[in-house]
């Protein structure tokens, strides 16, 4: 299991205060107030864990205000895990004050696929008949329910085989980690992601058991769960015989990466897409076509600080011969964090609100980012300011150049 607030000790009584934090918290720079630091709730969790702060509902909602990006984490000179810390508060103040519609969605629903999937048919058929919308108008669904948009008839493992054969020769078996955000919301994503690995000669292999990753749950005050969550993922695929997995979600493999260090898993190599599909174009060097659309691109997080990756997904899209342009702040945060936008909606659209303004200064046709989460913010706030821009996967791109003319 997860470290608790207490056993992280040794990792917050390192924090100094220095305040290196500050400037790289997205919340920090809109709220500028010392308590939505980095290093505040770095302290606060020190005085919560030594019994000198009570676990309240307003420490909960402080302890909220933090997207998760692991800026701070990177950011810090004296290495503290600041997410660790913040998720291990999470986790104590919800035992001490649960709350019983967070624990029913993310322990109860999200936990089992069955019902999980039945509960986004349920949301599908209500956009259908228009309940959400009314609902909307009389101001009983928060405007934070728009931000999904409107979900696709099918998820992706409605036609996803649990095995999709190489398009030629097999050159290597591959577990593909299907993120919900993924299957739910862009199954499209998930379609040209195995359609691509399937014609750069992988054998990929999709679970029928795949649970979520546990992201959710890790943000909503229940490691516990998403680390058995994660248990039962790997177990999963080493059942089939996967040593290699990658997902098309950066926030899916930065969760598993995490995760398995505290599990005996440690057989499988969980990848990044971006890196992995160009050693594979590199070794394959199949027909392709160039893609002739200006493209700029969006750092999520949970690639760019969580993992360390920014160089492979510019690559790659040269590689798909785009004409790429860069953007100032690719790599600051859109405000999404998964379940933080829908609750702190307003502040998450103020970080957004940055974002949407860099990708109009340079007029390109397209942004590109590796996160579906970020995809979903984005198009959000670009429909939002009314900018012509389309928001995609690199992987969509590269399915474009893959075929024929």
């Amino acid at each position: 299991m997860l470290e608790d607030l207490t056993g992280l000790k040794e990792h917050y009584l390192r924090c100094v205060r220095c305040g290196q934090c500050r400037p790289v918290c997205p919340v920090f720079e809109e709220v500028r107030n010392e308590a939505a630091s980095p290093r505040a709730k770095v302290f606060l969790a020190h005085l919560l864990a030594g019994g000198e702060l009570t676990a309240t509902s307003e420490l909960a909602a402080q302890f909220s205000r933090c997207i998760l990006c692991q800026a701070c984490t990177r950011e810090c000179p004296s290495a503290v895990p600041v997410h660790q810390i913040v998720i291990a508060a999470r986790s104590l103040l919800a035992g001490k004050h649960p709350s019983l519609l967070q624990r029913t969605i993310f322990k109860g629903i999200w936990t089992r696929p069955g019902l999980l999937n039945l509960s986004v048919g349920l949301i599908r058929r209500c956009q259908g008949l228009g309940l959400l919308d009314a609902g909307l108008a009389r101001r009983l669904l928060p405007t934070s329910s728009t931000l999904p948009g409107k979900l696709p008839r099918y998820p992706a493992r409605a036609f996803i085989p649990e095995i999709t054969p190489a398009a030629g020769k097999a050159k290597t078996r591959l577990g593909y980690f299907l993120g919900c955000a993924t299957n739910y919301l862009y199954p499209e994503i998930a379609r040209d992601t195995v359609a691509v690995l399937s014609r750069l000669g992988c054998e990929v292999v999709l679970p029928r058991t795949l649970k979520c990753c546990g992201l959710p749950q890790l943000e909503n005050g229940e490691p516990d769960t998403a680390a058995l969550m994660a248990m039962d993922n790997l177990a999963a695929f080493r059942r089939l015989n996967v040593k290699t997995v990658v997902s098309d979600c950066s926030s899916c493999t930065a969760t598993l990466k995490e995760l398995q260090a505290q599990q005996p898993l440690q057989d499988i190599e969980i990848l990044d897409l971006s890196g992995l599909l160009l050693g594979l174009l590199d070794n394959c060097k199949p027909g392709r076509n160039a893609v002739k659309k200006t493209v700029t691109y969006h750092d999520p997080c949970h690639l760019a600080k969580a993992q360390g990756i920014t160089l492979s997904p510019r690559q790659l899209l040269r590689e798909i011969g785009v004409e790429y342009r860069e953007m100032d702040g690719a790599g600051n945060c859109c405000g999404g964090g998964g379940t933080f936008a829908f609750y702190h909606y307003g502040l998450s659209m103020k970080i957004l609100a940055k974002k949407t303004a860099s990708i109009r200064e340079t007029g390109a046709e397209m942004v590109a980012t590796c996160c579906p989460a970020c995809i979903m913010q984005l198009r959000h706030g670009l429909a939002k300011h009314k900018e012509a821009v389309q928001v995609v996967h690199p992987v969509q791109l590269l399915a474009q150049s893959l075929n024929p003319a």
